[in-house]
């Protein structure tokens, strides 16, 4: 039988090669993406590369309504001036647009136009086919499991913020 020490070790080992395996995911998702923009009719998407960044950016100005470019950079926990870049790229490949309120001519928002739309509503397939995996996963725990591996990663998640300064999401 392992002593608890032991136990650590090996959860920590489990955890590196967890994380390890992040980088493969986000790979995966970018080639998924890719796939996906290739496979749709939509002639205008055919010759379009988007960056997971990029897939980002849109997601969250869809679900944000009138979110500008340091409220992006805080929910994504990117620098203003990278949000910036990338709406600069978005906008030059005509998926979102900038507009300025009439009463507020400093602050500028962004919007999807139809094709960034499109890359949206690809990129949200890519999170429910993930969301299915988990809850398989999940199905098969008890609550008492559910309820440990709640807290375990809301512990992980702290101390990932804590160690690395980044703000809550």
């Amino acid at each position: 039988m392992q002593n608890k020490e032991q136990r650590v070790q090996k959860l920590i080992k489990q955890f590196e090669v967890l994380l390890y395996h992040f980088n493969d995911v986000e790979e995966y998702k970018k080639q998924v993406l890719e796939n996906n923009l290739q496979e749709q009719g939509h002639e205008e998407l055919r010759n379009v590369s988007v960056s997971l960044a990029e897939c980002h950016v849109i997601d969250c100005i869809e679900r944000n309504e009138m979110f500008n470019t340091t409220a992006i950079a805080k929910k994504l926990n990117i620098t203003k001036g990278g949000i910036s870049k990338i709406a600069t790229k978005l906008i030059k490949k005509n998926m979102i647009e900038a507009y300025r309120l009439a009463d507020n001519q400093k602050e500028i928002y962004y919007r999807l136009k139809p094709l960034g739309r499109k890359v949206f509503e690809l990129h949200e397939i890519s999170h429910k086919e993930a969301e299915e995996v988990f809850k398989q996963i999940f199905s098969t725990y008890s609550q008492d499991e559910l309820e440990f591996a709640n807290r375990f990663l809301a512990d992980v998640t702290a101390a990932i913020r804590t160690t690395t300064g980044s703000k809550k999401r």
